[in-house]
């Protein structure tokens, strides 16, 4: 009876630091809410950190090609 109750403590407190073993920085989940255009709802989006960065990034090259894109030229 002993032995069992001193292996099932050392197990609960040993499976929180497993978790964290296992959670990198990129891993960890990030929740934000965005308005739909329409509607008054809140859509709620989780993703990881990592992935929360590309999609900056992408944004953020998208962006720099449209301003980098040469204008059409109008001849009069």
């Amino acid at each position: 009876m002993r032995v069992t109750a001193t292996l099932i403590a050392a197990l609960c407190l040993s499976s929180p630091a497993i978790v964290l073993a296992k959670n990198e920085p990129g891993e960890r989940m990030i929740c934000k809410y965005s308005h739909e255009t329409g509607t008054r709802f809140r859509t709620k989006t989780c993703k990881t950190a990592a992935q929360w960065e590309e999609m900056a990034e992408n944004n953020r090259a998208n962006l720099k090609e449209m301003v980098d894109r040469p204008q059409i030229e109008i001849r009069k």
